[in-house]
């Protein structure tokens, strides 16, 4: 009896080529071509709730995936029956974007609101980080992740990531974009760091706040508050409602831990979608830092836009056409201590993607 060979059909990523400095509307037009190419409405549920996740950039940051572009696909999520709203979750780092009223605000600056796109901007994970849900794994190293509430919540979701590099995980693209955006504080936390936290003797005051939203009831307070390491799950609740920074963590996670850690935050996120999110990578204005650092000018040319329903084969047709386009690979020319493949390759080996795909080039910009 012959055995019977399984054909197992590669991921398609779709590319539309920019000139060199692309213009808004030129972003608007490879999007509009993308959506009818992949033939995204059928993606839409009637009536469903649509995350559209992206950055909203932090004050100064120019680089972002620009306002009207996120109202376009907003357009075209309504005209297939879906109620699109933006979306992007709260920063560990104090700033602008730390809590859901001055994000909110941040987003507002640069065209983010419900006036200008037409649809509401919506925190992902609260007011400060704690609108989470845990979700069990399975596959790779963590036994639990904390995704944000509204995206995990959504009907389907479109992200679109500016691509850039970063100082540990050296690019950032959809995996990133999704492992870091549609995580809950506690998210951020444990794949920033793999310790527990640390309590400040001299900054407690003994109000007891931490220990009263300590889920797990490892935090006593008595002249100060104390952590019961072997009960303590790293939600990051303590961190949230001390209202005298006195916790705080160390953020010592090595690249290759924290590259992995996002593989596994976008697995959890990817299979609760179960075919309803398409990946848009923006190949333009590539800093070496990521948005969050703000004001920074592009240090390559403008390429073009890719999409796939696989995010792995998303990032890997990045990396891919970077290399092919500049002879060398960019990311490691920015960050040379660090291999952005680690992403790809964990991501492929867990389930999350492949890193083979064929490229369908849909339009000329």
């Amino acid at each position: 009896m012959k055995k019977r060979t399984v054909v197992v059909e590669r991921p398609r990523v779709f590319l539309v080529p920019l000139p060199e400095q692309a213009d808004v509307q030129g972003l608007i037009g490879a999007v509009e071509q993308l959506w009818v190419a992949m033939k995204l409405k059928a993606m839409i549920p009637k009536g469903g709730l649509v995350a559209i996740k992206q950055h909203f950039g932090e004050r100064g940051g120019a680089n972002v995936v620009p306002a009207p572009v996120t109202r376009a696909v907003g357009e075209q999520v309504k005209a297939a029956g879906g109620k699109p709203f933006a979306t992007d979750s709260n920063t560990l780092y104090n700033g602008r974007r730390a809590n859901a009223v001055d994000h909110l605000e941040q987003s507002r600056e640069h065209g983010f609101s419900h006036e200008t796109l037409g649809f509401p901007v919506i925190i992902a994970d609260g007011l400060k980080g704690e609108a989470q849900v845990t979700i069990p794994m399975k596959e790779g190293n963590l036994k639990h992740v904390f995704l944000a509430g509204a995206g995990y919540m959504a009907d389907a979701v479109v992200v679109l990531t500016h691509v850039t590099g970063h100082l540990v995980a050296c690019m950032g693209a959809s995996i990133k974009n999704v492992a870091m955006g549609m995580a809950g504080r506690a998210g951020k936390l444990q794949q920033h760091h793999s310790a527990e936290p640390i309590f400040s003797k001299s900054k407690c005051t003994a109000c007891g706040r931490c220990a009263r939203h300590c889920p797990t009831a490892a935090i006593t307070v008595e002249k100060y508050a104390t952590l019961d390491v072997k009960r303590c799950i790293g939600c990051g609740e303590c961190y949230a409602f001390c209202p005298h920074g006195a916790v705080s963590f160390e953020w010592s996670e090595t690249s290759e831990a924290l590259q992995k850690k996002m593989a596994e935050y976008c697995l959890a996120f990817h299979r609760e979608k179960q075919g309803r999110v398409v990946y848009i990578n923006f190949i333009t204005r590539i800093t070496k830092n990521c948005d969050c650092l703000g004001k920074e000018e592009p240090a390559l040319p403008d390429l073009g836009v890719v999409a796939s329903f696989d995010p792995v084969a998303a990032d890997t047709a990045v990396v891919d056409l970077l290399t092919a386009r500049h002879g060398h690979d960019v990311f490691k020319e920015f960050w040379p201590q660090y291999d952005a493949r680690i992403q790809l390759e964990h991501g492929e080996r867990i389930g999350l993607g492949s890193m083979q795909y064929d490229l369908v080039t849909v339009g000329k910009g």
